[in-house]
């Protein structure tokens, strides 16, 4: 289902501040898809430059995504959001594979909404809780409707506001709170993938007990610190995998593992697939 695009703008009071009020808020629905077998969702492996932001929600299966070279996975329940304007491509890992897409655009004054609120880097992915609704959101409007109605366009149009608020709530807790508190952990795991980091070590930057430090990562983060810098790991390989032709056994070692044997292993059991598999899943000339 493919719609030409339509506004919404509200009159209200401020909501973010005395920066903009919901009354310079534009949001244009472009289209919403839902793919499910039989129905194959081939993805992009070349990859292209977005044209409208998008959300990609995965029903079933998992599929890879590369935006701006920030590579990640999007597991079932999660959602993702894919900027207008930057490369993105992507591929689905398993044989059956069910999404929604949703493009659209959205602005605040003479900005994009989703620049505005700082969600167009890095970390595009996010874990959502109430499948059931995030799902209503994107399933009342796949529905092909013979006359549309301004209820139907307005409803679509706060579809699209909830979406992102939920997706940006989420993104916040990272970045908030207690979120905020392992940031230097995050990026001294980031500034030193290629050496070996014992938990200790990754303790010892917040100057906590290391049992207590596992328990609170964990608490936040719903995993261990050694299973999110695995994480930290696979990703910066799969970057690397998809962008250059550096040997692999030079890219493990990049990534703190210098056992290539070892690394395939764990590079498998975290994308599914064998590394030289990876790669050649994005070759330019495939």
């Amino acid at each position: 289902m493919n719609n030409a695009p339509t506004s919404m703008s509200v009159d209200n009071k401020p909501l973010w501040g005395n920066e903009f009020t919901l009354d310079d808020v534009t949001v244009k629905p472009v289209g919403v898809w839902i793919y499910t077998p039989p129905i194959v969702w081939k993805g992009d492996r070349v990859g292209h430059i977005g044209y409208n932001d998008n959300f990609f929600f995965v029903l079933e299966g998992e599929c890879y995504l590369n935006v701006n070279g920030h590579s990640c996975i999007i597991r079932e329940g999660q959602l993702a959001f894919l900027p207008k304007g930057k490369m993105r491509a992507y591929t689905h890992i398993s044989e059956r594979f069910v999404m929604y897409e949703m493009a659209f655009s959205a602005r605040a004054g003479e900005r994009n909404l989703m620049d505005y609120l700082g969600l167009c880097d890095d970390n595009y992915v996010v874990t959502i809780g109430d499948k059931r609704r995030m799902c209503a959101y994107f399933e009342d409007y796949c529905r092909k409707e013979m006359q549309r109605d301004p209820l139907f366009e307005i409803g679509w149009c706060s579809a699209i506001l909830a979406i992102i608020r939920e997706y940006a709530e989420e993104r916040r807790k990272l970045t908030t709170g207690d979120g905020k508190v392992f940031a230097p952990v995050i990026k001294y795991m980031t500034e030193n993938l290629e050496s070996p980091i014992k938990t200790g070590e990754l303790a010892a930057v917040l100057f906590m007990q290391t049992t207590y430090f596992i328990r609170r990562f964990g608490e936040v983060f719903g995993m261990s610190p050694q299973s999110y810098l695995t994480k930290l790991r696979m990703s910066r390989a799969m970057e690397l995998l998809s962008s250059t032709d550096m040997p692999i056994e030079k890219i493990a070692g990049s990534v703190g593992i210098p056992d290539t044997s070892y690394f395939s292993r764990v590079f498998r059991k975290h994308c599914g697939t064998t590394p030289g598999t990876y790669r050649a899943t994005f070759l330019k000339n495939e």
